[in-house]
């Protein structure tokens, strides 16, 4: 095997062994449970940086022999792994934010001898850590794949280990709901995917990924229009677009580690890069690449509208990546005419997976100096804790685009790109350069926004509580552990140095066009938009620029448009209707038939037994009596 090949391997068997092996060895030692973690995620990040550099070096596109073959019927399914420019490009990210992560979570989720909540789960860190592990080499399963089945293993194995770690305070009960809404949402559009892998076997007799590719400009139109529909109900799912986007908001009960981990390179950024992935099969059924721009151009303005409205900083970002990740599938749904089609959308996901997971972590070092995540609870970040406040407003200025940090160069490689793709694509691409420049004027204002309360605030009062279990409050001047700090910092560095990457990442994932009239007036929104944000915060009580707008508004953004009322009415409650039907159905007829059995069967039992008198002027008076009814019968029938 190549060194690329090896890699590729590596980069899910060292996560998935580590999951494996951390819980045994946490029995033993909780000591080893967590360094092994932390230990696999790093030999990972190692294994994709080798990928990377095979892979760039010129050694082409490598497929790795994984899991053997399946046979099912007539049809063998090679359980195969990929290497090439875009599996290698993202796992670099995927590792990258995986070891910040473990390595953070090690004194975010410590459990200190002295805090009164170790008694109620004092093994709840081991368990967390092996989910970690295997949500990582789930999400790398996704991004080397060379089988649509393969791929399927690895998008279901990431939402069951999402639905572990949104719930890991179990002890809450909205930490519950949140896990199972999550887990129900994306389930609704993980079926659209099994539908569109069944109908492509049909179609191809092959999940293979290169032979479908291959295959798919002379498959029958409307066979390739629905399956490419059908994947995209799964990317909407697990990416959380309009309008299964719903679940990922009320996601932010989970850990602020596990929210930085799902948000920033893994879960939302699978149905990005899926699209990308099998960007020929949306090239040989345009009006799907048609609709994920419209959904794209759609989620991005509202998602950002309903950030400018939120009080709590982890829905705020939690909104933020919705809009962001909506940014992401508009560069791969405009840019379809170039050989590199994918590249806007795959170069601000690795942007957006550095400045969002700094983001995240600065904003679990917020919930432990202010005892919670509300923007109510938090400010004078500038005066406790500068550092802090200069992370915070480098992230969100990344967010915001402004250059030349690394978002400025991605985003507007997407807006160029739709600049570009409005003569050949027309109208999609024209609705999500407006909707992108718009979004960048809105991104402006609650990036300044946050960074007006967070950072420029009266401070908070000492907390007399935390938010989440596991997370212990710093207080006032106090530092936090290396462990928190350093994922940070390396952060920081991508988050302002990756747009430069720009001038000598592989042509796959580079993008063709940046267009100067574009990124002006992409910056010029932008510088707006932040400094309406600042300039309201500072005119309105509470410092909160949100004020300005008027209350029912702020309310109707705030709840999110209100959708899961509107789900609740239109799915939810319809379908509990049915099922009280269908119970009631089985219980009271179909039951009520098998329940009638017995029963019948005692009182038929009873009326024989008294016909078996053994007497016989009885049977005689039992003959007459059944000759006169049938004389009867016969009377009247004649």
């Amino acid at each position: 095997m190549s060194a690329a090949s090896t890699a590729a391997a590596s980069t899910i068997a060292l996560p998935a062994v580590a999951a494996l092996i951390g819980l045994p060895l946490a029995r033993r030692n909780p000591v080893w449970g967590r360094e092994w973690a932390v230990l696999a995620a790093a030999a990972t990040l190692v294994a994709a940086v080798v990928e990377a550099w095979a892979v760039y070096a010129g050694h082409g596109v490598s497929r790795v022999p994984f899991l053997g073959n399946l046979d099912v019927g007539g049809t063998r399914i090679a359980l195969d792994l990929r290497a090439d420019v875009l599996s290698a490009t993202v796992a670099l990210a995927v590792g990258f934010v995986a070891l910040g992560v473990q390595l953070y979570s090690t004194a975010y989720l410590a459990e200190l001898p002295d805090d009164p909540l170790v008694e109620q789960a004092p093994t709840r860190y081991p368990a967390y850590a092996a989910t970690v592990s295997l949500f990582t080499a789930a999400m790398m399963t996704v991004v080397h794949a060379n089988d649509l089945v393969l791929l399927l293993v690895g998008w279901e194995v990431m939402g069951a280990c999402s639905y572990l770690l949104i719930g890991h305070h179990s002890e809450r009960a909205a930490a519950r709901a949140a896990a199972v809404k999550a887990f129900l949402v994306t389930r609704v559009g993980d079926l659209g995917v099994l539908i569109a892998v069944v109908l492509l076997l049909a179609a191809v007799g092959t999940t293979d990924i290169p032979a479908l590719l291959a295959a798919a400009p002379g498959l029958p139109h409307g066979t390739v229009l629905a399956a490419a529909l059908l994947l995209l109900a799964g990317v909407a799912g697990k990416s959380a677009q309009f309008p299964l986007h719903t679940w990922l908001p009320d996601a932010m009960e989970g850990p602020t580690p596990v929210s930085a981990l799902i948000h920033a390179a893994t879960m939302v950024a699978a149905g990005v890069y899926l699209v990308a992935r099998l960007l020929p099969l949306y090239l040989a059924a345009p009006a799907a690449l048609d609709v994920a721009a419209v959904i794209a151009a759609v989620t991005m303005l509202g998602a950002a509208l309903a950030a400018l409205a939120q009080e709590d900083l982890k829905r705020l970002l939690a909104w933020s990546t919705v809009s962001q990740v909506a940014y992401m599938l508009g560069g791969v749904a405009v840019a379809r005419a170039a050989v590199g089609g994918a590249a806007p959308g795959i170069f601000h996901l690795l942007t957006h997976a550095a400045f969002k997971a700094l983001l995240f972590l600065v904003a679990g070092c917020l919930a432990q100096i202010a005892g919670s995540t509300a923007l109510r609870d938090m400010g004078g970040l500038r005066r406790t804790h500068r550092s802090l406040a200069w992370l915070l407003a480098l992230g969100l200025a990344a967010l915001a685009g402004l250059p030349p940090l690394s978002g400025f160069w991605s985003k507007e490689a997407v807006l160029s790109a739709a600049e570009h793709a409005t003569d050949t694509v027309g109208w999609p691409a024209q609705l999500v350069l407006a909707s992108g420049l718009l979004t960048t004027l809105v991104t402006g204002a609650y990036a300044g926004r946050a960074l007006a309360i967070v950072a420029f605030g009266d401070p908070p009062p000492t907390p007399e509580t935390v938010a989440e279990i596991g997370a212990h409050t710093v207080g006032t001047g106090e530092t936090f552990p290396p462990a928190m700090v350093w994922p940070l910092w390396a952060l920081a560095v991508p988050t302002a140095l990756l747009g430069f990457a720009l001038f000598w990442l592989p042509a796959a994932v580079r993008p063709e066009y940046f267009d100067v009239r574009t990124a002006v007036a992409g910056t010029a929104l932008a510088v707006v938009g932040l400094t309406w944000g600042l300039e309201a915060a500072a005119t309105w009580e509470d410092r909160d620029a949100v004020l300005a707008l008027p209350a029912g508004l702020r309310t109707f953004l705030r709840d999110g448009y209100r959708i899961d009322e509107v789900q609740q009415a239109l799915v939810v409650r319809p379908y509990q209707a049915s099922a009280r039907l269908v119970r009631a159905a089985d219980s009271d007829v179909i039951d009520g038939y098998v329940r009638a059995v017995p029963v019948l069967t005692r009182w038929g039992s009873a009326v024989l037994a008294r016909a078996q008198s053994g007497l016989a002027t009885g049977y005689v008076a039992w003959l007459a009596a059944g000759a006169v009814v049938l004389g009867l019968i016969g009377l009247v029938l004649t």
